[in-house]
């Protein structure tokens, strides 16, 4: 909708690109400028122009490294299968 002109889809998906790039920035500050790289995943990632302005944003920090895909439920599988099968201690984080 934001493509085809709906001034409030384009509202959104600049407040969304806004606020991903602040926290990037707050990050980085955290972290004291000492930024390897920047890593955009996730099914968002397969959005070139969402991605693409990110990167317009924040690439002075470090190189943006664009990685689409939604792995985290085949690493969470993955290692519930390691514990389950003794080769990983299972972890609790209090």
């Amino acid at each position: 909708k934001a493509d085809a002109g709906d001034k409030d889809s384009k509202l959104i998906y600049d407040a969304y690109i806004y606020q991903i790039a602040k926290e990037i920035g707050q990050d980085a500050a955290v972290l004291s400028g000492k930024v390897d790289a920047i890593l955009l995943t996730g099914g968002i990632a397969y959005n070139k122009g969402i991605t693409g302005k990110i990167a317009e944003r924040v690439s002075f920090i470090a190189p943006v490294v664009v990685y689409p895909g939604e792995d985290e439920l085949l690493a969470l599988t993955q290692g519930a299968l390691r514990v389950l099968k003794g080769e990983e201690k299972a972890k609790e984080y209090v």
